[in-house]
């Protein structure tokens, strides 16, 4: 290395060096003048569960006093109202706290001293009143002031359903810790989020599809994660951060949860094999669900009840299907049908997730999210989805044996044109064909006796030659069919006369005009016209009686043919 290259890179790494220097003593004085700046965190971590100390009361009638929550009042409470009163702390943690409370079934007006500061108030027309229906989750500004003052809940319950009447803990803190709080739900609506666009691009595919096992398998396949995709993302934090109205996702819960029996049995009859007795029963009990959602919206609609009061029976119902159908699958699996197994492992995986997720409950430990729920319904679909790959697989490989079979039997063996069955198929399809059509007769002259004389190899090689020539020759979108020994038949598409006249003229011409041998074919042609007073087959006939003419002609204009000259 030359002198002045080993000085340029020695200063350049000086350079560096005291310029990094620099910017790192620059960061340490900006942190140092940063640090005397007072901004509250998104996240302060604490807050203040007001569980204790509440007073219940119905009107003006105290039920209950010193009552911890979360808390259940007993008993019919649909159109009845009730006030949770207690005494805020002397002091908050920080200013403009946010009270989080989640009501379900009813309306909310919050108070302090008897004075209104927030109210959720429900129609009470039918239809309107069941959009209290599901954890509403509200976050409320508590002023300052309000230390010390008594707080007052005042809840107007509008169902007898199981969920009605539970009462949960307010929280004083800061609401972005409260929403914060709200997303460790977020993998599950990652969860949601895959499902449904697993189901969307499985429908995709199976429109894009022939119509099959595999298309109705992908199909069903489809709308089986769109299904368990609406009642994943609509059960977790999509409710108050995608939508405006959080109960509104709650109606693809309900209608994923009372379509899931129908189409889960609709993809086992499309995927698997099975008994028809069993899929008849089964499905008949999927109408049941059906019935079940329809009744539930006219009872909303009418105000008689709501999907609420109905969702845990549905949801009962749905538990008591899937185990039946996996049982009656199961005898099914051990009487023979292996194809099964992927089924039962799915479902088996579901079920053993479900089993520890209430496992885990009834050891009272809470989980922030039912990852562990979601992650047994995506091994589920991974096992199916790879079953329905499998029946696509398969499917594709019948169709190229199906094709490689039909062309087998439409193909003509020697020459690798299509043969006399396929030229038979074509005719009978007349409908078809195009308007207008040349039709070509060919036929090789002479063909037995170069057979006699130079042998049958020789008499072959003839007929590829002709087939192939004539295949090269004719205009694009043509038909060529060996339908006897030494005959041939052409189809061109949108021809005149003239120019069928020509194509038929340069055939033999392009013949004799070949290197490897020396022989002759003799054509005939005519016209077809789909709107003219004549059949094909009578045109075909007419084509016939014209090549027998030339090869007549060229008999008596020429010395017999000797045979194949090389």
């Amino acid at each position: 290395m030359k002198l002045s290259s080993v000085k340029n890179y020695r200063w350049q790494r000086t350079t560096g060096i005291v310029l990094l220097s620099i910017v790192a003593l620059l960061l340490v004085i900006a942190l140092y003048f940063d640090s005397f700046l007072e901004v509250d965190p998104l996240i302060q971590g604490d807050k203040t569960v007001l569980d204790t100390g509440w007073d219940l009361w119905e009107g003006d009638r105290l039920i209950e006093s010193g009552i911890t929550l979360p808390y259940t009042i007993q008993g019919l409470v649909d159109g009845k109202t009730f006030t949770l009163t207690t005494k805020l702390p002397d002091t908050f943690l920080f200013t403009h706290p946010s009270l989080f409370f989640e009501t379900s079934m009813s309306s909310l007006d919050i108070r302090i001293d008897s004075e209104s500061i927030y109210s959720f108030e429900g129609d009470t027309t039918p239809w309107k009143s069941p959009v209290l229906a599901g954890g509403f989750p509200h976050f409320v500004r508590i002023p300052d002031t309000a230390t010390g003052h008594e707080l007052s809940l005042v809840l107007s319950i509008y169902s007898d359903n199981p969920f009605a009447g539970n009462i949960d803990a307010p929280e004083l803190g800061a609401k972005s810790d409260q929403v914060l709080h709200q997303l460790r739900e977020l993998p599950s609506l990652a969860f949601g989020f895959i499902f449904l666009f697993t189901g969307l691009v499985s429908i995709l595919v199976a429109i894009g599809l022939q119509s099959g096992e595999e298309r109705r398998s992908v199909w069903h396949f489809g709308w089986l994660e769109l299904a368990l995709g609406m009642w994943v993302f609509t059960q977790n934090c999509s409710r108050i951060i995608l939508f405006r109205n959080p109960v509104l996702p709650l109606n693809f819960s309900y209608v994923a949860l009372f379509l899931l029996p129908f189409i889960l049995i609709k993809y086992v009859n499309a995927s698997y094999r099975i008994p028809e007795r069993f899929s008849a029963r089964f499905l008949t009990f999927s109408y049941l669900f059906l019935l079940g959602y329809v009744a539930g919206w006219a009872g909303q609609y009418f105000g008689w009840f709501t999907y609420a009061d109905i969702i845990l029976y549905a949801g009962g119902g749905l538990v008591l299907f899937i185990i039946s159908l996996f049982i009656a699958l199961i005898v099914d699996f051990i009487r023979g049908n292996r194809e099964l197994v992927s089924f039962l492992l799915a479902v088996g995986v579901l079920l053993v997730t479900v089993v520890a997720e209430e496992a885990l409950l009834l050891m009272k430990i809470e989980l922030e999210n039912a990852t562990i729920l979601h992650s047994g319904m995506t091994v589920c679909g991974i096992i199916l989805l790879s079953h329905t790959a499998k029946i696509i697989s398969r499917g594709r490989t019948n169709e190229i044996r199906e094709k490689m079979l039909l062309n087998l039997a439409y193909t003509d063996s020697l020459t690798g044109v299509e043969n006399r069955t396929a030229y038979e198929k074509r005719v009978q399809r007349s409908e078809s064909l195009p308007h207008v059509l040349g039709i070509i007769m060919i036929d090789v002259n002479d063909l037995k006796p170069i057979n006699d004389s130079l042998g049958h190899a020789v008499g072959d090689a003839v007929l590829k030659l002709t087939a192939r020539t004539i295949s090269e020759s004719v205009p694009a979108g043509s038909e060529l069919y060996r339908i006897g020994g030494d005959e041939f038949i052409s189809f061109i598409p949108s021809v005149t006369e003239e120019r069928l006249s020509q194509i038929c003229d340069r055939f033999n011409s392009l013949v004799l005009s070949l290197p490897e041998c020396r022989f002759t074919i003799a054509c005939g042609s005519a016209l077809f016209r789909t709107k003219g007073n004549r059949t094909i087959h009578e045109v075909i006939a007419e084509a016939d009686e014209a090549m027998y003419r030339t090869k007549k002609e060229m008999k008596h204009n020429r010395e017999p043919q000797r045979g194949l000259y090389r």
